[in-house]
C-alpha cells in the first residue's frame, strides 16, 4: 500500500502526499542524509529501497536534474511492481512535468501531479483480507464495505473472491474466502502479503475462542499487517462484549451489526483506523462530505426549505461526480431538476 510520496528537487520538497501514517519528517531527513553520504562515497545505483520499522522506502534518482522521488509503502508490497511504478513516474517527469516546474506554474503542476498520484495509489492499493469461520457474517460485512466495485471476481479453484473496492477515491483489494474448515489449507496463501487482516467473529464465546486460530496464520504469513477483530452480530442476545472479545483474542476489536446498512460509514472508519489512513486527504474527505450533505438535504426538505435542498442536491451531484460515482451523481442531478419543477409550480400557483 502506498502510504506516502515525496518528490524533491535541489534538496527541496516540491511535492508530498500523505495517504497514511508511515515515516516522520525526521526519519525522512535522516534517510536523505544517508543517501547523500552514499552518493558522495561513489554509490551509482539510481534505484533502491530500505526497510524502516514496518515500512519500506523506495527511491529513484535523476542525477542530471537533481530529482529524487520517494515512495513509502508497506513491507509486503512487491518490489518489482513499485520499481516499475517509480520508473514510469520518473519518465513522466522527464517528458511532461519539468516544463511546468521550470515555468513556475505551481498550481498547474500540483493539479496534474495530484491526478497522476491518485492513479499511482490505485496501482499500489492495500490488500485487506477478511477471515473467519463459516456463518460469522463475512459475506454481509463484505457487502457492507462495498460501494462501488470493479466487480467481484470469483476464484473457484481457491473458493474465494477478490474485489477491487472503491471508498471515496481510495482503491483497495478486498479478499474474502470460504470459511469452511475443509478449505483451511488455503487460508495461508490468502492471507500472505496482506496490509490488513480483519478477523470476523459472530460474538459467541465458542466462535471467539475458535477464531484465535487465525493469529498464528497472520503471524507467519502477514507479520507486518495491521490486524483487528470485527465483533459482528452485537445485536443478538448473549453476544460477548467487545472488551471480552478483545481480552480473549488479544487484538483491537470493533463492534458491528453488519446487516444494518447504516453501519457502512462506521465500517469505512474502521478500515481507515486499521490502515492508519489520513481521513482528511483529498481522496477520502469528499465521501464524508457527501454523506453529511445528504443528511442536510433531507432535513431541509422536512423543513420545507426547498431552495436550500436544491442547492444541496446540486452540491451532492458534483461531489458524486468527483468521487467517480456517475450513477449517484445522475440521481441527485435528476432530483435537483424535479426540485426546480416543484418550485416553479409553487410560484405559478401562488400567482
Amino acid at each position: 500500500m502506498l502510504r506516502q510520496i515525496y518528490i524533491l528537487k535541489n534538496n527541496e520538497i516540491i511535492y508530498e502526499q500523505i495517504f497514511a501514517k508511515a515515516i516522520s519528517k525526521e526519519i525522512l531527513n535522516e534517510f536523505l542524509k544517508n543517501l547523500k553520504r552514499d552518493l558522495e562515497f561513489g554509490a551509482t545505483d539510481d534505484l533502491g529501497d530500505n526497510i524502516i520499522f514496518k515500512q519500506k522506502i523506495f527511491y529513484i534518482l535523476d542525477k542530471e536534474k537533481d530529482l529524487i522521488i520517494i515512495l513509502v509503502t508497506g513491507i509486503a508490497d512487491e518490489v518489482d511492481l513499485v520499481f516499475n511504478e517509480l520508473k514510469k513516474l520518473k519518465k513522466d517527469f522527464s517528458d511532461f512535468y519539468f516544463d511546468l516546474i521550470e515555468s513556475g506554474d505551481k498550481e498547474g503542476f500540483k493539479e496534474i501531479i495530484d491526478s497522476r498520484i491518485d492513479g499511482l495509489h490505485k496501482s499500489l492499493g492495500a490488500k485487506i483480507s477478511l477471515v473467519g469461520f463459516s456463518g460469522v457474517g463475512k459475506t454481509t460485512t463484505t457487502q457492507l464495505i462495498k460501494d462501488q466495485e470493479i466487480p467481484m471476481q470469483h476464484i473457484p479453484t481457491i473458493t474465494g473472491k477478490i474485489a477491487t473496492i472503491k471508498i471515496g477515491k481510495l482503491i483497495f483489494k478486498l479478499w474474502d474466502f470460504a470459511g469452511q474448515e475443509q478449505f483451511s489449507y488455503l487460508w495461508n496463501n490468502f492471507i500472505e502479503g496482506s496490509d490488513a487482516v480483519l478477523i470476523i467473529t459472530d460474538s459467541t464465546l465458542e466462535n471467539v475462542e475458535k477464531s484465535r486460530y487465525f493469529l498464528e496464520i497472520i503471524k507467519s504469513e502477514a507479520p507486518y499487517a495491521n490486524s483487528a477483530v470485527i465483533g459482528n452480530k452485537q445485536d443478538l442476545d448473549g453476544a460477548l462484549s467487545i472488551q471480552k472479545i478483545e481480552e480473549i483474542i488479544g487484538l483491537k476489536t470493533y463492534s458491528m451489526v453488519a446487516i444494518d446498512p447504516n453501519n457502512r460509514e462506521k465500517m469505512i472508519l474502521i478500515i481507515s483506523d486499521i490502515l492508519e489512513i489520513n481521513t482528511n486527504i483529498s481522496l477520502l474527505k469528499p465521501l464524508f462530505e457527501r454523506d453529511i450533505l445528504i443528511g442536510e438535504a433531507q432535513l431541509a426538505i422536512e423543513r420545507g426549505a426547498l431552495p436550500e435542498a436544491l442547492h444541496l442536491y446540486e452540491q451532492i451531484s458534483d461531489l458524486c461526480l468527483e468521487l467517480g460515482d456517475d450513477n449517484l451523481s445522475k440521481q441527485f442531478y435528476e432530483k435537483s431538476l424535479e426540485m426546480k419543477e416543484l418550485m416553479n409550480k409553487n410560484k405559478i400557483e401562488k400567482k
